[in-house]
């Protein structure tokens, strides 16, 4: 079991999706995001760590910092709230805890398998081999950090939790996702609503080609980064993850990002899809189309509908993140709490408290909010 650095020249002897994204700097893609990279090596399995000291950047992306992800990010929510009445209750209690969490640095972390991805995926294979020996190599590297691992949820990633829970780990909710099943290919139950055949037929229909990343012109990398933007940038939160052309194009080149691109009859691309796969599970951070475009166009229906096609054809469950909630759930997407398990009980009293008491409203208020209101 090792942990190297991305500039180690013994990372050249590995070539996995992971070594290649350590290796390549994948961070330096990601423009509001700082962090140092690391490969975990546990044999059998490579992971990139990411490696925090706090302090890093004002609103660090929430993919590497708690703080974002519990404080800035809650604000940003509030925002969208559809409750004003509910926002004014809560906004107060976001403003203490986010001091609260800034004075206990809680941003000082290190995250196993963090792929900077807003649902990052675990091997299929593995139910936690060497759990025990990794958190005592992350202890004693460490000291002063809190170290973890990101979105885990029962359904996927049940006998994960459960180990992690032995070994001491603090289970921390962060959202709702909603997963679709499509093990059963053709036959998934999510394919038989009647959204989802209305969504095929609209595809079929739109006028479209569907093409993949890798037959793209460098510069077309360009516009997939425009288009994400207008959706997960200027319309969701500037707080999510703003990955460039650049990073696009490292991550179709070395084989971890696949893209589909709904391209118009007068060659401009209006819509982009990107999934991330384990051996199990696939994702999709990247999801973006032209928001000038008319609503009637149903591009967000049209690459939905890429995506769960693509999860049923491999036979795969679709982790398809928090967000769009309604829309989700006509479609079949089945909710699942997500949670981060953080390892606290090295640290010193003040940082355990303010990690439990996170833990507890979140427990307590946040997960019986996000079922009420369906979010």
């Amino acid at each position: 079991m090792r942990l190297l650095a991305a500039d180690d020249p013994r990372l050249a002897a590995f070539d996995s999706p992971a070594a290649r994204y350590v290796r390549g700097h994948a961070e330096r893609g990601i423009g509001n995001l700082q962090t140092q990279l690391l490969l975990l090596d546990l044999g059998r399995w490579q992971m990139p760590v990411s490696l925090n000291q706090g302090g890093e950047r004002q609103d660090n992306c929430y993919v590497v910092s708690p703080l974002t992800a519990y404080s800035g990010y809650a604000r940003d929510e509030l925002q969208r709230l559809q409750r004003p009445w509910l926002a004014a209750l809560l906004r107060p209690l976001v403003g203490a805890v986010e001091r609260l969490l800034a004075g206990a640095r809680i941003e000082r972390i290190v995250q196993v398998n963090n792929w900077l991805l807003s649902t990052n995926l675990y091997p299929g294979d593995w139910r936690g081999e060497q759990l025990g020996e990794l958190t005592e190599l992350l202890r004693s590297r460490f000291p002063e950090h809190a170290f973890g691992f990101r979105s885990l949820n029962p359904q996927s990633n049940g006998e994960l939790l459960t180990r992690l829970s032995e070994l001491g780990y603090l289970a921390v909710p962060s959202r709702q996702v909603y997963l679709f099943d499509g093990r059963n290919g053709a036959e998934s139950a999510y394919l038989q609503h009647q959204n989802c055949r209305h969504d095929a037929r609209l595809l079929r229909r739109s006028g479209y080609q569907v093409e993949n990343g890798d037959a793209l012109k460098a510069d077309e990398f360009e516009r997939l980064e425009q288009l994400y933007n207008l959706l997960y940038l200027d319309k969701y939160s500037p707080l999510n993850p703003h990955y460039s052309a650049a990073w696009l194009r490292q991550g179709v080149a070395d084989g971890w990002l696949e893209l589909r691109v709904l391209r118009s009859a007068c060659g401009r691309i209006d819509g982009v899809a990107g999934w991330f796969a384990s051996d199990s599970v696939l994702s999709a951070p990247i999801v973006g189309y032209d928001t000038a475009l008319p609503q009637r166009a149903g591009l967000y229906r049209q690459l939905t509908r890429l995506c769960l096609e693509e999860a049923a054809d491999r036979r795969m469950l679709l982790n398809f993140s928090s967000g769009a909630a309604h829309f989700k759930r006509l479609r079949g997407g089945e909710p699942q709490i997500e949670y981060s398990m953080v390892q606290i009980t090295h640290l010193p009293l003040r940082q355990r408290l303010v990690w439990r008491l996170l833990a507890g409203l979140l427990q307590g208020i946040g997960v019986p909010l996000m079922r009420l209101l369906k979010l």
